[in-house]
């Protein structure tokens, strides 16, 4: 199945994403194993995003969290994506607009293709073409393109952020860099309840468990890859994760057109 050419269309409750197998594993592992996919972590976002709350995906790959939001927000709702690599990001937006388009009242979502450092500059982004989702600025490779960074509090301004419920970041050692400026500048009232993130202490330069100790962030869950950070801690509902369903044909109604 890895060596597939050409992708496949699935819908999972409520989610429409069209899958590339060959080159991420994030494709890869949503499709045969959802209900493992970051089960964990997906439960705590289903639990702290309100119907009309913000998420923000730093990021967001594919847009696997993005869509997940999608499912649970109302047209009051706001997902901010972000996302630098040019080929994910063009997966990204499809798998937005598709999912969108299975929703009643769907939430107001926003792509931003740039990349998120302490400082404002032009970065060297490392393709990893074997593994999409792990292009990095930190982890080197022969493949580059140069992408501009910008401090995540200066995106968020940007796109008018004022709330968060739950953020997700995931950007292959460099979580340092985005989160601890962020919570080191910004409002108490901009922090979000919920924090997820990807566990690389090995990579990070700056201080970060200690900021999120500093403000008044609890550890609610390790996973194998991630961390789970919390504000205001509330019971944890379960959350059943079906089977995707396979959309013949490659047919992803209406939103096909945008990739094409």
């Amino acid at each position: 199945m890895k060596q597939l050419d050409h992708p496949l269309d699935l819908e999972l409750d409520g989610i429409r994403l069209r899958c590339y197998l060959s080159d991420n594993i994030s494709e890869r592992s949503f499709v045969f194993m959802p209900w493992r996919f970051d089960h964990l972590e997906r439960r705590y976002l289903t639990q702290y995003l309100p119907a009309s709350g913000v998420f923000i995906d730093v990021g967001a790959n594919v847009g696997i969290y993005s869509c997940l939001a999608l499912t649970q927000l109302n047209h009051q709702g706001h997902i901010l994506a972000i996302e630098p690599n040019p080929k994910v990001s063009h997966r990204l937006s499809f798998n937005l607009q598709a999912t969108s388009e299975t929703q009643p009242t769907p939430a107001r979502f926003q792509i931003i293709k740039q990349g998120v450092n302490d400082q404002a500059s032009s970065c060297t982004l490392y393709i990893d073409n074997n593994n999409l989702g792990a292009s990095s600025l930190k982890n080197k490779s022969e493949q580059t393109i140069t992408i501009d960074c910008q401090p995540l509090l200066t995106l968020l301004y940007q796109a008018k952020i004022n709330q968060i419920d739950v953020m997700k970041v995931d950007i292959e050692g460099a979580e340092d860099l985005a989160l601890v400026p962020f919570l080191s500048q910004a409002n108490d009232a901009l922090l979000p309840n919920c924090l997820i993130f990807e566990n690389n202490p090995e990579q990070w330069q700056l201080p970060l468990l200690e900021t999120l100790e500093a403000k008044h962030y609890q550890l609610a869950e390790k996973t194998r890859m991630n961390r789970v950070y919390l504000r205001h801690q509330c019971t944890i509902r379960k959350v059943k994760f079906t089977k995707p369903k396979l959309i013949t044909g490659n047919k992803i109604p209406s939103a096909t057109k945008s990739m094409e």
